[in-house]
């Protein structure tokens, strides 16, 4: 990671330091502001929340597959187009990554499913055949 840090760091001077004529330049110092300030704001360690639903569509019976979340207690709910809740289950989610199985006793038609937990939420769309 510090070695491609510097690397972009290197190749970004060079391009802006010898290649722009001298009144465009930036100085050093701005540039490493800007990568300083970058990595407070992205850190390197943050991650992505994601969900994947298969098969999709489905009839009864969905996996779920769950990463990017902290180990703890995260919401499972199933809405439809206009937003009623169809379900609403509370999972452990042991290490953050999980499959999870539901059976679902829906009518056809599109749904919402979405995980949340403190200040991650990640909604799919599910279609019932």
């Amino acid at each position: 990671m510090l070695k491609s840090s510097l690397l972009i760091l290197s190749s970004f001077i060079v391009l802006n330091c010898f290649c722009q004529p001298a009144e465009k330049k930036i100085s050093f110092s701005k540039v490493a502001d800007s990568l300083f300030a970058a990595k407070i704001i992205h850190p390197p360690n943050l991650l992505i929340a994601s969900l994947k639903i298969y098969p999709n569509p489905a009839k009864n019976k969905i996996s779920l597959s769950v990463t990017g979340f902290e180990p703890g207690m995260a919401i499972v709910k199933i809405t439809d187009t206009k937003g009623k809740v169809w379900r609403e289950d509370n999972r452990l989610l042991t290490n953050g990554t999980e499959e999870i199985a539901m059976f679902l006793l829906l009518q056809p038609g599109i749904y919402f499913i979405s995980v949340s937990e403190k200040n991650k939420v990640v909604k799919k769309k599910l279609i019932i055949l």
